[in-house]
C-alpha cells in the first residue's frame, strides 16, 4: 500500500526534473544560438567595413583619375584622411592646398607633381569627404553592433554567468584584416579598435 503511494510520488519527482532539465538545456541553447548569431553578424559587418575601405581605395584611383602609384604610402594618406586624421579640429588642418593633408598628399605621390594635384584637388577632396562620411556610417552600425553584443554578454545575474561559461567571445568571432586572422576576445578588441575613428 505505502508503495503505491509512494510510486505517484516518484512519478512526480522525475517529471519535474525533466521539466528543469529540459528549461535549463533550453535556456542555454538559446543563449548560446544568440550568441552565435551576434558573431556571425559581427564578423560579417567588420569584413563589409573592411570591404569598403578597399573599395574606397580603388574608387580613388579611378575617380580622381591619379595613376596606381607603385607605393602604400599614398594608400595610407588616404585611410588616415577616411579616418578623420586630417580633420579641422583635430591637429589636421582640414583639406586645404596648404593643409598637412595636400603635403601628405605630395610626399606620398611625388610622380603626380604639385602642380598636377593642385589642379584636380578639388575633386580629390570631394572624393575623401565623401568617403569619410560612408566609413564614418558603416563604423557606427558596427559600434552600434558591438554595444548590443556586449549588453548581451553582461546582462543579468544569471545570464551573464552563463554567457561566460559558455565561451563568449568565442573562436568564432573574427577580425581579418589583410592576411592576418584574430580570434575572440582579441577580434572584439581589434574590432573597437577600428571603430574608434576621429568624429
Amino acid at each position: 500500500m505505502e508503495t503505491v503511494k509512494q510510486h505517484p510520488r516518484l512519478i512526480i519527482t522525475a517529471l519535474i526534473a525533466l521539466l528543469a532539465v529540459i528549461f535549463v538545456y533550453s535556456s542555454f541553447n538559446g543563449l548560446y544560438n544568440a550568441g552565435v548569431q551576434q558573431e556571425q553578424r559581427l564578423k560579417a559587418q567588420y569584413l563589409d567595413n573592411q570591404n569598403y575601405l578597399s573599395s574606397y581605395i580603388s574608387g580613388f584611383y579611378e575617380q580622381v583619375g591619379v595613376a596606381r602609384a607603385a607605393t602604400d604610402a599614398l594608400d595610407t594618406v588616404l585611410l588616415d584622411a577616411v579616418k578623420g586624421r586630417y580633420e579641422d579640429g583635430q591637429g589636421g588642418g582640414g583639406y586645404t592646398v596648404d593643409s598637412p593633408f595636400f603635403n601628405a598628399i605630395v610626399e606620398a605621390y611625388p610622380e603626380a607633381g604639385t602642380a598636377e594635384l593642385m589642379r584636380i584637388w578639388g575633386k580629390i577632396t570631394d572624393y575623401v569627404q565623401a568617403g569619410r562620411e560612408g566609413y564614418r556610417n558603416v563604423q557606427s552600425k558596427l559600434l552600434d553592433m558591438l554595444r548590443a553584443y556586449d549588453t548581451w554578454r553582461y546582462s543579468g545575474l544569471i545570464q551573464s554567468r552563463v554567457v561566460s561559461v559558455l565561451g563568449f567571445p568565442s573562436q568564432r568571432l573574427e577580425a581579418r584584416f589583410g592576411s592576418n586572422v584574430l580570434t575572440g576576445q582579441k577580434a572584439l578588441d581589434k574590432m573597437y579598435e577600428r571603430t574608434c575613428f576621429r568624429q
